[in-house]
């Protein structure tokens, strides 16, 4: 069967799962005899195997990393950008003045001190996305969340002309990547889908927590297969307020002097592409192509990476 067509690989991945079920149900019939109850239970677990091979087979990577490192820029149509700079002048934003853009999903408190190391650095603050984490407060704070006179042409204009971009969200950080805006990701519930794929993106991890047990998972079990085979049984806790603000100041420093990474950030992230080539059968790193070796040029905050191995 090619691999061209997933979809045939997903219903031959069902069907081999009814015929598990159904071969272990015979095998557990206490009236056939014991050798034919065996051979049923052999081919079950063949049964198994075969549905795990074409679930994997159907798996169709959401992007392609390296060619995504390696794509041009979006860009507004002039007409867009026209029309994204006088919203922007209209809501307050002063022409040439240097802006950091902020999405945040829960409590934008933790955001304090990390706003006012962007003031003191001469950035204005604009706040977009959804306004249910609170206000974001600050004397350079600018939150057009709730602006009536918001528009998507807004928001990628405010993306596309931002010093950097804070974000919590997958799409948001996807949309600075194609935009090459470089952003800072934070609260991220695992590696493979958060691992930014140019060299001018940053991103910080939520704590993982053991919601049986209660106890925090180290850094290093999120690149396990056991941490997304149960992710069911995890809560998170999200990037504390001091991991934020120096996570912020790496982005700062980052468009001020130039990408750097540590050794502990490189051995982080060369811990995640190994993880990720031993993990291609796992579905969740498959499809956010974490398999192929590139996991992409970005790091870890600085911060969290230094106690991640």
């Amino acid at each position: 069967m090619s691999a061209k067509y997933p979809r045939l690989h997903v219903l031959a991945a069902s069907f081999w799962r009814e015929w598990h079920r159904e071969l272990r149900r015979q095998a557990g019939d206490e009236r056939l005899p014991y050798q034919i109850r065996v051979r049923l239970r052999h081919a079950a677990d063949r049964a198994l195997r075969r549905s795990a091979v074409e679930e994997q087979r159907g798996v169709v990577p959401r992007w392609n990393r390296r060619a995504l490192a390696d794509a041009a820029p979006t860009r507004l149509s002039a007409d867009d950008e026209q029309r994204g700079r006088r919203l922007a002048m209209e809501c307050g934003i002063v022409p040439g003045q240097p802006i950091v853009t902020v999405e945040i999903g829960q409590r934008a408190d933790r955001l304090s001190d990390a706003i006012e190391r962007l003031s003191a650095e001469g950035f204005r603050i604009v706040r977009i996305g959804n306004p249910v984490a609170g206000p974001l407060r600050g004397r350079d704070v600018l939150d057009v969340a709730s602006d009536p006179r918001r528009t998507p042409v807004l928001d990628l204009y405010l993306l596309l002309t931002s010093a950097f971009v804070v974000c919590s969200s997958a799409e948001l950080q996807q949309a600075a990547l194609i935009g090459h805006t470089p952003s800072l990701r934070i609260d991220a519930h695992d590696a493979f889908t958060a691992y930014p794929v140019r060299r001018d993106g940053i991103f910080t991890l939520a704590t993982a927590v053991d919601l049986d047990t209660g106890r925090p998972l180290a850094i290093q079990e999120l690149l396990t297969e056991r941490y997304f085979r149960n992710s069911r049984n995890y809560g998170y806790r999200a990037t504390s307020a001091a991991e934020i603000t120096a996570a912020v100041g790496e982005m700062v420093e980052g468009v001020r002097t130039g990408w750097r990474e540590s050794d502990a950030q490189r051995r982080f992230r060369q811990a995640v592409a190994d993880a990720g080539v031993a993990m291609g059968h796992v579905r969740h790193v498959a499809e956010w192509d974490g398999a192929s070796g590139f996991i992409g040029d970005g790091r870890l905050a600085r911060v969290q990476a230094e106690r991640a191995l």
